[in-house]
């Protein structure tokens, strides 16, 4: 049998095979994180509820199953953090707002229902930017995560919560929403891999966001578990799991040098990303440059959609309850009312022109490679001053939230701060089989995502901090 201090960095999939052969107990793994989650969450700030008791029994339950013999699920007793915009039936679900500070949904949203299925159990509930749109502050309902890496930074993107809580072994995997790089940024930053699906794909019903742009998607610590994941979200109608390990010798993929230089990268996540190409060419892949104009452009039509489908769900919220919203969220969820109805068509016939585009690219080539971020920190991500063109921080991902395409970020590189970098790829739409066989190709190919943050006590004591923890 393993201590708990062997569980806390267990894959998905290598934790379902030992839970289904009878050699892991549900109970001993959610034991273990439960109390790796008492001691080190206080520092991290990832978790907002965490269930706990529900959680325990669910497991008591699950190994009950496999000593009966029963029939089990792709992912029979695993623990997942669930960002806390997206609805669990009898949870706590704040989107860390204290407009929703005590509502207690009456059923799963989509995504959630699909993993429970599955046999997966809700151990958390994951920390986020207000509303999943804003710019987090310690003076929020829950004060935003740091990152594992470099506590004494913030960690990147809306659902950073349930990045710093995969990368911490806090959980195996966890559920975020992406609307313009939400999923894939906080993952890059922190050093796991969080796929956005193909628009549509995994259903969003009870996950709170931009419905046109706005995706439920996995991030977990290897491209496998992402797939195992996003198998279980699709209730089988793709197993994804299927094309990994296909040899990627002859695959093409495709670089937009020129928007990647025109987003003024900085030099070590350009250099990582090449570092990345090298080792694509190196498993046989063709690096070719490709032009697809519009990039920028969809970036800044993809938060016009944001702004004005945000609006038109908080408007009357925001009329009866203004002041129990965060100043930036409140700054955040009101800017579409000063868009018109001409700004929201034409940045939808923006997306539709680049979507053309990219598919256009992709006849041409497997995938399109990117890095994930322009900027190393979440603080250089929130205040840059990006110029017009570029984009901002969310010039390489927010494209295709706005075409629908599908995206994956992995590890990369490391800064010589100590902070993760990630590779973007893209692929066609509903090409996840595809693009994931890619991405796996490159991750069994580099040593990025063995690598885990040094963790301990003695860094929790050191850092004073929240005295709270999460609510149980």
């Amino acid at each position: 049998m393993s201590g708990p201090e062997d569980l806390h960095f267990l894959t998905v999939a290598q934790a379902a095979r030992r839970i289904r052969e009878g050699s892991l107990e549900a109970v001993d793994l959610i034991g273990a994180l439960i109390d790796r989650i008492g001691r080190l969450d206080p520092m991290l700030r990832s978790t907002i509820t965490l269930a706990s008791d529900s959680a325990l029994d669910s497991a008591h339950a699950a190994s009950e199953a496999v000593r009966r013999g029963e029939p089990v699920g792709s992912l029979h007793g695993i623990p997942l953090g669930i960002k806390d915009c997206i609805a669990t039936a009898g949870l706590l679900t704040t989107a860390n707002s204290r407009v929703l500070a005590d509502w207690v949904p009456n059923q799963d949203a989509e995504a959630v229902s699909s993993l429970r299925s599955a046999g997966a159990i809700v151990l958390s509930k994951l920390n986020l930017n207000e509303f999943a749109w804003a710019i987090p502050a310690e003076d929020d309902l829950n004060a935003p995560p740091r990152n594992p890496w470099s506590p004494s930074h913030l960690a990147m993107g809306s659902s950073s919560g349930s990045a710093v809580a995969v990368a911490s072994g806090l959980c195996p995997a966890a559920l975020g929403t992406d609307a313009g790089g939400s999923v894939r940024q906080p993952a890059a930053n922190c050093g796991v891999v969080g796929l956005k699906p193909s628009h549509g794909l995994v259903g969003s019903g009870g996950a709170l966001g931009a419905p046109t742009i706005t995706e439920v998607g996995p991030i977990a610590r290897t491209v496998e578990d992402c797939a195992l994941l996003l198998s279980a979200m699709c209730r089988g109608r793709g197993l994804y799991t299927e094309g990994l390990g296909r040899s990627p010798r002859g695959k093409r993929v495709g670089v937009p040098r020129r928007h990647i230089d025109q987003a003024r990268t900085d030099l070590e996540i350009g250099a990582a990303f090449d570092e990345a190409l090298d080792v694509m060419r190196q498993l046989g892949m063709e690096i070719v440059e490709v032009e697809v104009e519009g990039l920028a452009d969809a970036a800044a039509a993809d938060f016009v959609v944001l702004s004005a489908e945000v609006f038109a769900a908080h408007e009357p919220t925001l009329r009866a309850r203004m002041r129990d919203y965060g100043s930036s969220a409140r700054l955040y969820q009101i800017q579409g009312a000063f868009l018109s109805a001409a700004d929201y068509m034409g940045a939808l016939r923006v997306g539709n022109i680049v979507r053309h585009r990219v598919d256009l690219a992709l006849s041409t080539v497997e995938v399109l490679a990117t890095p994930v971020v322009p900027v190393l920190t979440a603080e250089a991500a929130r205040t840059a001053k990006a110029q017009p063109h570029t984009g901002g921080a969310a010039v390489f991902t927010a494209p295709f939230n706005l075409t629908g395409h599908p995206a994956v970020a992995v590890p990369c590189g490391m800064s010589t701060g100590g902070i993760p970098i990630g590779m973007q790829l893209a692929g066609r739409l509903d090409g996840e089989s595809d693009l994931l066989a890619v991405a796996h190709a490159y991750e069994q190919a580099a040593p990025w995502h063995t690598m885990h943050p040094s963790l301990t006590e003695v860094v929790v004591r050191a850092s004073g901090g929240h005295p709270t923890g999460p609510r149980r």
